[in-house]
């Protein structure tokens, strides 16, 4: 990451679905440090409903795919096997674990749904990302954890990304 550890004790920050899966599936130390930095309350970690929505579907489809149930990750295919989805746990206990971690997460809003149109507008972000700009907007947050590079278009926004993924 442009190392969120610079981040001033007490900073707030935004966090992406990316880095949860990151730091859940071990591919980024950082991202594990980051959220550990949270969870002690070093810095304010903040997210969004739809955010823990998409890690819980991504994490749901790569236990379908680790247990051999999907060849990929596919929602379509898995929809398809809903014998499937009831045999799947490891998913939810990760989600579980970011509501352990002091993380604050913002509900969904009308105002914020409008919002993210207008940003969706003028910086061509998808609708998820939208939403997470507006967010931060809206709570006056100026950094983001993410390795998604669309938001380096929103000048607003201090962007921190992993660069130890792998």
């Amino acid at each position: 990451m442009n190392a969120p550890p610079d981040l001033a004790a007490g900073s707030s920050i935004i966090i992406n679905a990316n880095i949860f899966i990151y730091a859940f599936d071990g591919r980024s130390q950082q991202c594990r440090a980051l959220l550990t930095r949270c969870a002690s309350e070093a810095v304010v970690g903040i997210t969004t409903a739809e955010v823990i929505n998409e890690v819980c579907h991504r994490l749901m489809l790569a236990e379908a795919v680790a247990k051999g149930a999907l060849p990929r990750p596919s929602a379509a295919s898995l929809k398809r096997k809903p014998q499937v989805v009831r045999r799947l746990e490891q998913y939810w206990s990760r989600v579980v674990a970011i509501f352990d971690l002091n993380i604050i997460v913002l509900p969904l809003d009308e105002a914020r749904i409008r919002r993210a149109h207008e940003i969706r507008a003028i910086y061509g972000l998808l609708t998820n990302d939208s939403l997470l700009v507006a967010a931060a907007l809206e709570f006056e947050i100026d950094s983001i954890a993410t390795r998604d590079d669309d938001f380096d278009r929103v000048a607003q926004l201090r962007i921190y990304k992993p660069s130890d993924v792998f």
